[in-house]
């Protein structure tokens, strides 16, 4: 039961935590025009989608006719999101196309970059919470949310890194970034969605000695 309580716990505060950062960086993308942090903003709005399936899964998992079959279950899960994040590496890629052969105007304040460096403190702690419990808790689907997590947080440094690059050099690369972005976004998917042909529970977070002390 306490496992039950954990895992819907650590579910509900990541569809909170994610759709607050969706709505930060849509708004700050809407106002600087930046594909990148529009991505962001929509990858986060992903996420909380799939919180919403890892609470409908741990729901379901308190039934008694299901509870037998948990790791099966959770497998599905996972598959589901995997799913859900190779469309999101979709739209993001023909956005970024769109912009690299039309080129739009962006501007950034300083809001912008407070915003950014807030979400990456956000998910770096998020991840943390979702590994801990995960880990604890034996749930496979929220160590999968928390290494999703995690490279979300990587994938916002990258979106910060090519601001950084616009206000010092005047050389806009948030295109390219955002399509480098997409691509990471359809490798989490497909090993997700293929657990068998990567080391998805290799967590970003783990050196690859304490993996293996793991096992």
């Amino acid at each position: 039961m306490e496992r039950s309580k954990v895992v819907l716990k650590s579910g509900f505060i990541f569809i909170l935590t994610n759709i607050l950062l969706a709505i930060f960086n849509l708004v700050m993308g809407l106002i600087s025009g930046s594909i990148a942090i529009s991505s962001d903003a929509v990858h986060s709005l992903i996420d909380a989608i799939s919180g919403f399936i890892i609470v409908g899964c741990e729901r379901l998992l308190k039934h008694g006719k299901f509870s037998k079959n948990r790791k099966r279950i959770e497998r599905i899960t996972t598959s589901i999101i995997a799913l859900i994040i190779i469309a999101a590496g979709v739209h993001i890629s023909v956005e970024s196309v769109e912009k690299i052969i039309t080129p739009e105007e962006v501007e950034y304040s300083i809001w912008t970059v407070v915003v950014l460096i807030g979400s990456v403190a956000a998910k770096l702690w998020l991840s943390l919470y979702l590994k801990n419990n995960g880990k604890k808790y034996d749930s496979d689907v929220l160590v999968a949310s928390s290494a999703e997590t995690f490279n979300d947080m990587l994938i916002s440094v990258a979106v910060f890194i090519s601001i950084l690059v616009y206000i010092l050099f005047r050389v806009d690369i948030e295109a390219y970034i955002s399509l480098g972005v997409a691509l990471i976004i359809f490798k989490i998917g497909f090993e997700f969605l293929f657990p068998d042909m990567s080391h998805r529970h290799h967590h970003p977070l783990e050196s690859d000695h304490s993996h293996g002390a793991n096992k």
